[in-house]
């Protein structure tokens, strides 16, 4: 009987004040004693003589621990643990506050209108249970960084906003933010520290690296849903690129160094808030935090599926067609939901909605579409180039070993891995199984820009060796 009363109880954990306690004896702490530079997991396993994943524990408030290793927690700062700063797990306080909405605060930057919103149900669904821990398995940790990945009109934006929208009641604090305009990291933290801190935190450190540790402390010591929308424009640049849009299919080639560590630690420091960036491509520094069921994951986002396609073209106008050829338009374009919007103004314009008379023509990109391949094609390396238009060639998928007999051999088998992780990272290219391929949609972009060039290149070479042959002889 004993037994079963010490199990329900499931240990105790941190109450508001006594996390505020802890948190502010630490941070004053990290300026006076480590040179305003905030402690690591370890640093604090360390000084408290606790295993960092129970220090993390500890500060997240949600699984209990026993009383002893809060005493050793609060003991690592000089404080001593009263009872007003600690609860049980299952109290009832506790359960009447899983079971009430939360009373948030949200501010939505310039979040687009999704009043039309259409399909990703099974997106939806999985990443709810990433952010709130419902996976069916209960061997998943709650993600605390979640990159939403796919091509530049995927609907990544969108579906960040619904998703928001959708979880909002479950968090004290709702923040979304575009990056698009690339803000100086230091003035983004400031917004949000001072939203966060209900506009009382206003005498900030000038260190930037101080200044994301008190970002930190807010993510840890609220339960905050933080949405960074268009990271691409902050991790790279290009000469070519003039103006941020959200309809860029990819991005060029170097980056910024303050927003990288920025995103690295919010994927490495424990906190029990959820961020989530959209990008075009992965940020490599929160690359080895990954995992299945770790607290920080990737999501790659595809194309919509046929009901969600008709409904989005429907909702513009009428539009014919036979199950083939919504078939045919689908896999033209992989379900890419802003390339079928703009060709969808075309089919309605000049072929008064007929889908089949529309792909006759056999002409599937072009003019608003063209133009942005066409740019984000000029930002991309000789390599990544010379990669996609090796696979363009091929009608079929290959393998690593057939594309690299197709390359120069000064591009090394070191070059070539390199490429083909980030091509795949931005969803330029597929894999089934070993084998590789293009996107779709790039393949059709590849088919009508650049193989007639290279097919010009080879009549060119055959007619230049007959007139030789014709010398010789």
């Amino acid at each position: 009987m004993k037994s079963q009363q010490r199990s329900r109880r499931r240990g105790v954990i941190l109450t508001t004040q006594g996390l505020q306690k802890l948190q502010n004896a630490k941070s004053q702490s990290e300026q006076n004693e480590n040179f305003d530079k905030r402690y690591t997991g370890e640093d604090l396993g360390f000084r408290m003589g606790l295993d960092p994943d129970t220090v993390a524990k500890v500060f997240a408030c949600e699984l209990g621990v026993d009383k002893q290793t809060l005493k050793y927690c609060f003991a690592a700062f000089n404080l001593q643990l009263e009872s007003q700063d600690y609860q049980f797990a299952n109290s009832d306080k506790n359960l009447e506050k899983t079971n009430t909405q939360i009373q948030n605060s949200s501010d939505w930057g310039e979040a687009p209108d999704v009043s039309l919103f259409c399909g990703r149900s099974e997106e939806l669904a999985t990443l709810k249970q990433w952010i709130l821990n419902e996976c069916p398995t209960n061997k998943a940790l709650p993600c605390r960084l979640i990159t939403l990945l796919g091509m530049g009109g995927i609907g990544k934006t969108w579906l960040s906003v619904k998703l928001t929208q959708q979880l909002q009641d479950q968090f004290e604090f709702v923040i979304w933010r575009s990056l698009l305009p690339r803000p100086p990291l230091k003035d983004l933290l400031s917004d949000l520290i001072t939203f966060l801190s209900n506009g009382q935190d206003t005498n900030l450190p000038d260190n930037l690296h101080s200044r994301v540790s008190r970002l930190i402390d807010y993510l840890q010591r609220h339960r905050c849903l933080l949405v960074l929308d268009g990271a691409e424009a902050v991790l790279q640049d290009c000469a070519t690129y003039k103006s941020p849009c959200r309809s860029c299919f990819w991005f060029p080639k170097t980056g910024n160094q303050e927003y990288r560590e920025f995103f690295q630690r919010l994927g490495e420091v424990a906190h029990h808030s959820c961020v989530i960036l959209t990008s075009c491509n992965k940020p490599k520094e929160i690359t080895s935090w990954e995992g299945e069921t770790f607290p920080v994951r990737a999501f790659h986002l595809y194309g919509l599926q046929m009901p969600d396609i008709q409904e989005l073209l429907n909702a513009k106008g009428n539009f014919e067609g036979s199950p083939e050829d919504w078939d045919k338009l689908v896999e033209c374009y992989a379900g890419h939901p802003l390339a079928l919007n703009l060709v969808s103004n075309t089919i309605q314009n000049l072929f008064a909605g007929n889908i089949g008379e529309f792909l006759q023509q056999q002409t599937p990109i072009f003019g608003e579409l063209s133009h942005l391949l066409e740019q984000q094609w000029q930002c991309l390396s000789d390599t990544h180039k010379q990669v996609l238009k090796s696979l363009a060639f091929h009608c079929q998928p290959i393998s690593f070993t057939e594309l690299r007999s197709q390359l120069a051999s000064s591009i090394s088998p070191q070059t070539l891995l390199a490429a083909l992780e980030s091509l795949q990272a931005r969803s330029l290219i597929e894999t089934n199984g070993a084998r590789l391929s293009l996107h779709p949609l790039v393949m059709e972009y590849l088919n009508s820009q650049l193989i007639p060039e290279h097919n010009i290149q080879i009549q060119s070479s055959i007619l230049l060796e007959q007139q030789q042959l014709q010398f010789v002889i």
